[in-house]
């Protein structure tokens, strides 16, 4: 839940991840240098933004639905990400919940969202 505002709503669990960790920053650059000029990723509060070429926008709820759509509108290619066995999205989210490990670097978070999207 967002507890930024009387009523927020709820968010997904990597977005609480991301919020917890204070990566937002980290994670919006990883994003956009995996579409470079092909589009725009814009942040707003918990909501990511994509602008296309054209000027046109989409809001997106959480970033695992805009990793879905940069794999599916062919703006993020999976195939030129390198392949890690421990990258699954699950694995990274609950070893970034034990106290003793390190938050998971924007880089390797954004790989997992990528390699996992459209998957669930």
């Amino acid at each position: 839940m967002c507890a930024g505002c009387p009523g927020g709503r709820a968010v997904s669990k990597v977005t609480a991840y991301i919020n917890l960790h204070g990566m937002k920053p980290a994670v919006l650059a990883e994003l956009r240098r995996s579409v470079g000029r092909r589009a725009r990723i814009t942040v707003l509060g918990d909501q990511w933004v994509l602008g296309s070429r054209t000027g046109a926008q989409t809001v997106f709820p959480d970033v695992e639905t805009l990793t879905d759509a940069l794999v599916d509108q062919r703006l993020a290619d999976r195939r030129a990400l390198p392949v890690d066995e421990d990258a699954g999205l699950e694995r990274i989210l609950e070893a970034g919940t034990h106290h003793s490990a390190p938050p998971m670097d924007a880089e390797r978070l954004v790989r997992a969202l990528l390699l996992g999207a459209g998957t669930v």
